[in-house]
Formats: C-alpha cells, structure tokens, sequence
C-alpha cells in the first residue's frame, strides 16, 4: 500500500529535521570555540563529542538535501509498510515529536553556561571521609596485608554537632629519606590498595603534597587510606568553598566535582579545612589553599583535615571538574 504524501508537507518536514540537526551541530561547535565544552563533558570523552558534531553536520544536510528534492518532485510518494515510517500526520503529532528534540537545544543556547557548586555538591553529599581506613603495620613484615577496617561514608545531613578536633603532631612528619621497610611499615596493602600503597610511599617523601587536578581523587583517597602516615605533612590543593551546616565556624570544604562521562554523573570530592578567618571566605569561591594534615571528628567520623596557614582567593580553572585517572597503579 502506498500513501501519497503533500509534497510541500513532507519537505518541511525534512527541513524541520535539518535545523535540529544542524542545530546540535553548531551548538556542539560554540561550546568548543567558546571553551565551555569541558563544563558539560569529561576531557578525554571531548574528541568523541566533536566527532559527532561532524556526523550531525552530514545528517543534517541530507535531511535538507531531501527537503529540496520533496518539494520539487510532484509525484514523490513513500513506502507504508505499518512499521511506522511515515511522517507524522498532523501538527500535534509534529510538534510533540519535535518538540522533544527543540527543547533541550534551546535550554542549551538559553542558559547561561555555570560551574556545579555547593547546592549540587549539598544535594549529592560531598565524600569527606574514605570508605576503608588501611591500620600500618606495628613492624615490619614482609608483604603481609594489613587488615582493613570498614568506616561509613560521611553523611551529609547529619544533626547539628561541634566538631573535635584532634591536634596535629609533629613528631608525625616522615622523613624524605625513609627507607623502603619503614615505607613497607606505613604502607601495607591488600589486593584493594596496592596501587594506593604504591602512591602513597612517593607522596610522603614529598617535602609538599601537591593535589593535582589529573589525580585530585587517588591524591586525597590515598591520603585518606593512610591517614596516618601523612599527619603533619604540608599539602596544597585548590577547590571551591562548601559548607555545611554541621561545620564549625571555622570549618569549610574545599571540593571540586569529579566526571567520568559528563556533568550528570558528577560526584562532589573533598577534604576539610579548618581556618580562622572562615566566615571571610564566600560559599563556591574558588581558593588555593596551603596547611598541614591533620583529623577531626565531623559527624561521628574521623575525617583528615588541613590546618590552613595560607589561603588565597584565585579565578575558577578553565577545566574545573576532575575525572578518575585511568593510568593510575599502571606505572
């Protein structure tokens, strides 16, 4: 059976597919001139996303290229087989189909492009606190894993409570020049944290601990794991400013959201800090921050946190999110 169709009808039809198309395309292309992709997409899925702006390009033209020829050639016709190929038949029906596929490309074009903060962050729960805790070994052993002790995630709507916090000790600090059975002590492993032992014993010898943004959360997982090997040691990272309302006044996060594919899988990482000018510093502005390690008690949990001794206000990075290294424990 055959169903002859308008030939005006259909060529919109086409036409009005061709501008979706063509529409995704150069919304795909303003991001990347503009240097906005990696709000919305993880770096290394980037090249991937650019592609199919190419490919939505070649769609798109065929779709326009198929509105041309339905307007001039009168006697077109298409196939009905009742597998729902035809073109809608009525404007309901079109503006309900297109109308699925308009919507987000102008929310896309509409919004202003905007970092994830602390109303995200508060909505997610940001990760203060690891979920194993690796105990050192109180001798040396050969390659004996140490056990692990399970400890709850932190959670973040807990009830209102002042934290403790538990003073630093120097004494703590690790020399640079550990030998491998002392670093063999302070970093057992089990087939779990092996990577993270590895890391750890090349952190700790480190004069200052850099967070970087390409290992933001194997740095603070592996700090966290062995807590107790970094106490007293100066770290330096940079986040944006989140709080909670269990927080002392003195107390804020410093946190940036990790991807793995886009910003809807995006989880809130972070480590406290504790500094006595707190309440200068404004919610979601992004700060360097320099201390030294040490713990406290938030929520029932022992959580590492920074005794801040020099902060400073900077611009958000041109790459504000964090994605898992997928390099890392292959060295």
């Amino acid at each position: 059976m055959t169903l002859i169709r308008k030939p005006l009808a259909t060529a919109v039809h086409y036409l009005v597919r061709a501008i979706l198309l063509a529409g995704f395309a150069f919304l795909i292309v303003h991001l990347v001139r503009s240097g906005k992709l990696n709000l919305y997409i993880a770096e290394r899925m980037q090249f991937i996303v650019k592609l199919s702006a190419l490919g939505l390009y070649a769609v798109a033209a065929q779709q326009f290229y198929s509105a041309i020829r339905s307007f001039f050639d009168k006697e077109q016709s298409g196939p009905d087989c009742d597998c729902d190929h035809e073109m809608p038949e009525t404007w309901g029906k079109s503006l309900l189909l297109y109308g699925w596929f308009a919507l987000p490309l102008i929310i896309g074009y509409a919004v202003p492009d905007g970092l994830l903060g602390s109303s995200m962050a508060a909505a997610k729960g940001v990760q203060f606190a690891p979920q194993t805790v690796v105990v050192p070994k109180t001798s040396p052993a050969p390659n004996t894993p140490a056990p692990v002790v399970p400890a709850p995630l932190s959670p973040t709507n807990a009830e209102n409570e002042k934290p403790t916090d538990k003073p630093d000790t120097k004494e703590n600090k690790q020399p640079a020049d550990s030998t491998p059975e002392q670093l063999d002590v302070l970093f057992p492993y089990d087939n779990f944290t092996e990577s993270y032992a590895a890391y750890g014993k090349k952190l700790v010898q480190q004069d200052v601990i850099t967070v970087t943004p390409q290992r933001f959360i194997e740095t603070l997982t592996t700090i966290d794991l062995y807590r107790e090997a970094f106490i007293g040691k100066t770290i330096e990272i940079s986040g944006f400013v989140y709080r909670e309302k269990s927080m002392g006044q003195q107390q804020f996060g410093v946190s940036r959201f990790a991807i793995s594919c886009c910003s809807a899988d995006a989880s809130p990482y972070g480590v406290m800090a504790k500094f006595g000018h707190a309440e200068t510093l404004e919610t979601d502005a992004w700060v360097a921050v320099t201390g030294e390690l040490g713990t406290t008690r938030y929520n029932d949990i022992d959580i590492i946190q920074i005794n801040v001794r020099k902060i400073a206000k900077i611009d958000p990075p041109e790459d504000p999110y964090v994605s898992p290294d997928l390099d890392f424990g292959l060295e």
